[in-house]
């Protein structure tokens, strides 16, 4: 396969993603004074609401979390009921997490794979279910994080976004929904923290440079967070995460709210780079430099007549990042190995959607709506190649329009789901383009005690990134949109059954996707294709001594059928358990294991090689202190040896204290 070895990774398919790129990374700048000021502002707020605080018994952490609707689709359901694959993870699920980062808890999931964590300092990539990261959407609190300005084809820094504001994160496998653009393979939704009275704060250390603080106050309508993180020693990379949210709700009549949103987050790392075969085989020992922040603002108003519910919402996402990397020498794999990058982005969204939801009586329901969303980006950048320097420069905008609509019917024991999304977009100086996302699954209750099976028939798809049509050295304007197909089929117990189960077999076929071409001249080209077949489970039951046992996993194979090329990050086997053991006095002591398979990988210094499996233990220790959560943790207590990427092992034992304050 030809291989590009002066630019970092382009919007390209999984197979040529594997083999090359490193990212454009400019000098990291002086952290912010403005932070310290502010978290001790919040959490002498909380700390002086909780000693005021009556002494109260601790609430019971909610373990229904299939009761919670999944707002990721467009015709709400529960995450039991859902035609998809979805995990929610709530605030119990999230408490034992503390301090860690976003990145390994969505690792820890089943069939979720990111391939370089926070103490890397490395771009964090999600795979799901065998496809590229650009094809998992991530939003938080309804703005959607993908940025078509990233050489990596719009794939979200998992390391790049803060856990300690996060209060429940929904996973959907597939095509999420016919309301949400450029789902091709999941989506990531991420819930910050709700307006309910109170303060929260807390803090978290450990190994490695572990250092987390976090606080927030709230009061009826009204919430303020900040939160503060830093992990990894420095040497082989380290990434630094500092956020602030607001969000504001007021119901202006019986029929009628209103909620705004706001939020901020900077991240800044050091890492080797992408190829260089990690702190173990890289010649040259300067890291990567990378520096980005983000605004997102939300204003969502929902009326509800006697019958229906109109929801209106606006929200922008504006990101600005630097990117600094001083290449990678010459190896194995390429003799002439990638020159010193540097660049600079700038990307605005703004997008207007309109849904009314309708019910039909006999619980059915229809939705419709529309969408108009506009896209402007500018990159800036320059390549050194040691005798010259190489300016690349480029300015892309986007119109994209649609309109969706969603129908289900419920016919007995039967649930009939139809669903049909029509957009265009147009590209200033790429032309425009139209595409068609239809949906239909089949589902029905056995018996009556809530087991219930079904198949669903999705299609979606996702214009090319704006790196990909507008560089001026690789770029290509005639790209098509990158296509999708899922298959799913499942089998599901009741939420209130003994042993609460799920079993999925899907098949996804990618097409047309965005591959490289070395020519001359080098260009990238819709030609690259994926399928992914698999089967995913989970399961779980409570014992009459309250011990909680949770299993899940997945099996899956991906393969390239052009070409039979091996695919990076792929594992075929991923599994997992996790046994609570409560203990006296609300205390609880947990015990997670987790397998991953071997997976392929490549870098320029070493050529291709497989990693090896890793199975890691951690432990967990928590216990209530009145309106306090203490949590001691060991992870990965057996200190497993294994490899992220080539070159980098795995972070390995660590100690993690994390103490958290919680008041009404």
């Amino acid at each position: 396969m030809n291989r590009f070895r002066f630019l970092p990774r382009p919007s390209m398919s999984a197979r040529d993603t594997s083999r090359r790129g490193v990212s454009m990374r400019m000098a990291i700048k002086t952290r912010t004074r403005a932070w310290p000021a502010l978290l001790a502002l919040c959490t002498a707020a909380a700390l002086q609401a909780h000693a005021q605080a009556p002494v109260a018994a601790p609430a019971t952490p909610t373990t229904e979390l299939d009761t919670l609707q999944v707002t990721a689709a467009v015709l709400p359901t529960v995450a039991a009921d859902a035609r998809q694959n979805v995990t929610v993870l709530g605030p119990a699920q999230l408490q034992e997490w503390r301090g860690r980062s976003l990145a390994e808890v969505l690792s820890a999931q089943a069939g979720l794979l990111v391939d370089r964590g926070a103490r890397g300092g490395g771009f964090g990539a999600l795979h799901l279910r065998g496809a590229d990261p650009s094809h998992v959407v991530v939003l938080v609190d309804g703005v959607r994080q993908n940025d078509p300005l990233s050489s990596r084809g719009s794939a979200v820094d998992l390391n790049a976004l803060s856990l300690e504001r996060v209060e429940r994160i929904e996973i959907v496998r597939g095509s999420a929904s016919v309301a949400q653009a450029e789902v091709m393979a999941g989506l990531i939704h991420i819930h910050t923290r709700r307006a309910s009275p109170g303060a929260s704060a807390g803090v978290a250390v450990g190994g490695d440079g572990l250092r987390a603080v976090h606080a927030g106050l709230s009061g009826h309508g009204w919430s303020v967070s900040a939160s503060d993180r830093s992990d990894g020693d420095g040497r082989r990379g380290a990434q630094d995460v500092r956020a602030f949210d607001a969000g504001w709700e007021r119901h202006l009549h019986p029929s009628l709210s209103v909620r705004a949103g706001f939020g901020y987050t900077q991240g800044q790392s050091r890492g080797f780079p992408d190829d260089s075969g990690g702190p173990r085989h890289a010649v040259l020992r300067e890291l990567d430099q990378r520096e980005a922040s983000s605004r997102q603002f939300s204003l969502q108003g929902t009326y509800r007549p006697a019958r229906g519910t109109l929801d209106l919402q606006w929200t922008r996402l504006a990101r600005d990042g630097d990117e600094d990397s001083p290449g990678v020498a010459a190896g194995l794999r390429d003799p002439s190995g990638l020159p010193a990058l540097a660049a600079h982005t700038r990307y605005r969204r703004d997008a207007v959607q309109a849904t009314w939801r309708q019910p039909l009586g006999g619980n059915s329901a229809l939705a419709a709506g529309l969408m108009h969303q506009d896209e402007l980006g500018r990159y800036a950048g320059r390549i050194d190649y040691g005798f010259f320097q190489a300016p690349v420069a480029f300015a892309m905008q986007r119109d994209t329009r649609a309109a969706f609509a969603e129908l289900r019917w419920m016919p007995g024991a039967w649930t009939v789901q139809a669903g049909l999304r029509h957009e265009r977009h147009r590209d200033d100086g790429a032309g425009s383009g139209r595409a068609t996302h239809p949906l239909l699954s089949l589902q029905r209750k056995v018996g009556t005690h809530g087991a219930h099976w079904g198949a669903s028939l999705s299609r979606s798809s996702r214009p090319p990134s704006f790196y990909a049509l507008g560089h001026p050295l690789v770029g290509n304007p005639g790209l098509r949109p990158e296509r999708a197909a899922h298959r799913e089929l499942y089998y599901a117990t009741a939420a209130d059954a003994a042993w609460p189960s799920r079993i999925t077999l899907f098949s996804a076929r990618y097409r047309d996707l965005v591959d490289f071409d070395g020519g001359p001249p080098p260009r990238l080209l819709n030609r690259a294709r994926i399928q992914a077949d698999g089967v995913e489970w989970r399961s779980g039951h409570r014992f009459g001594n309250d011990w909680q046992w949770d299993l899940d996993g997945a099996w899956m194979r991906v393969r390239d059928p052009l070409d039979g090329v091996a695919l990076r990050h792929r594992p075929r086997l991923q599994a997992g358990t996790r046994l609570a053991l409560p203990l006296h006095g609300g205390n609880e002591l947990s015990l997670a294991l987790r397998y991953l398979g071997r997976r392929f990988d490549s870098s320029i210094a070493t050529g291709d090689q497989w990693l090896a499996p890793v199975t890691t233990l951690d432990l967990a220790l928590r216990r209530r202190l009145r309106q306090a959560t203490l949590v001691l943790a060991l992870d990965d207590a057996t200190d497993a040896r294994g490899e992220e990427l080539i070159g980098l092992d795995t972070p390995g034992r660590r100690l993690r204290l994390s103490l958290h304050w919680d008041t009404p």
